[in-house]
């Protein structure tokens, strides 16, 4: 990894010097992929966050929106995680984009959870569960029911604090 990044830091200064915005924008999304991937989530941030400005179009922002909310939630930084999951969604409700509806929401309901926002966490889990459906994806729906089942467990506060969560949590946290 360190040599990946190493080229992708190389073509990130190829670019400014050439002031190839294409380019300067693709080496910063792959620099934050590494760095997330090797589990520096605040160094991904802050280079998903120089990368903001150059995201073209709803996709991207979406998807870039997304993955600095994860790296928040990976950080429990968890009001942050939510807050980026909501720009997440705002910019897939835009474009209409049901996959990233379903990645916002789900990211929403696991930093809500957290949270102890249990009724907000539902809420949003209900939002995923039916984009998952809507994408016949089989596999996201059957995760988002049975949390779905768990979550009322927290809601008779039988759990005092999100962090003595049910281990059938675990998808979600």
């Amino acid at each position: 990894m360190d040599k990946a990044l190493h080229q992708h830091e190389k073509d990130l200064e190829l670019a400014k010097k050439g002031d190839l915005m294409d380019s300067k924008s693709r080496a910063l999304d792959n620099i934050g992929r590494v760095y997330a991937r090797i589990g520096k989530f605040q160094q991904a941030i802050e280079v998903w966050e120089e990368k903001l400005p150059l995201a073209c179009g709803g996709l991207e922002k979406a998807w870039l929106f997304h993955e600095i909310g994860r790296c928040y939630l990976e950080l429990k930084l968890y009001r942050e995680a939510r807050d980026y999951g909501s720009r997440s969604l705002m910019a897939a409700d835009e474009i209409s984009d049901e996959k990233w509806q379903l990645n916002a929401s789900v990211l929403m309901a696991q930093a809500e959870l957290k949270l102890g926002n249990y009724k907000a966490c539902v809420s949003h889990f209900e939002r995923a569960l039916d984009r998952a459906k809507l994408l016949q994806d089989d596999s996201a729906s059957e995760a988002i029911q049975k949390v779905n089942t768990d979550i009322p467990i927290l809601l008779s506060h039988s759990l005092p604090h999100p962090s003595h969560h049910p281990s059938r949590l675990w998808p979600f946290l």
